[in-house]
């Protein structure tokens, strides 16, 4: 499981038993509580069962200290209707807006 790796177990465990995680939310520059039912939810979505053939774009910062690019690398693989841009950035993808702002309307054509 990703989340595993991402908190680890104990805090995994900490995160169920108290209900919330707090979770640094880059859009808001602070932490912000996240519900356990977030997981459960996403358990629901295996991603090997994600294979609808809807045109997507992905931009992702090779930097990522949240989800590494190889996550998205790895998603790619199985899906050759997805377009991924790895943009020199982290998570926050801050100092390359104007990049992802012309790659949406290239995208959007």
């Amino acid at each position: 499981m990703t989340e595993l790796i991402i908190v680890g177990a104990e805090k995994l465990n900490l995160w169920k038993t108290q209900g919330y995680l707090s979770i640094y939310h880059y859009a808001e520059k602070q932490n912000l509580p996240l519900h356990y039912d977030f997981l459960e939810d996403l358990a629901q979505y295996p991603d090997e069962q994600l294979q609808r053939q809807i045109p997507t774009l992905i931009l992702h910062g090779i930097n990522d200290e949240v989800i590494p690019i190889q996550a998205s690398q790895n998603y790619l693989k199985t899906r050759p209707w997805v377009r991924l841009i790895e943009l020199n950035s982290d998570h926050g993808l801050e100092n390359v807006l104007d990049v992802i702002w012309q790659e949406i309307r290239d995208f959007l054509g």
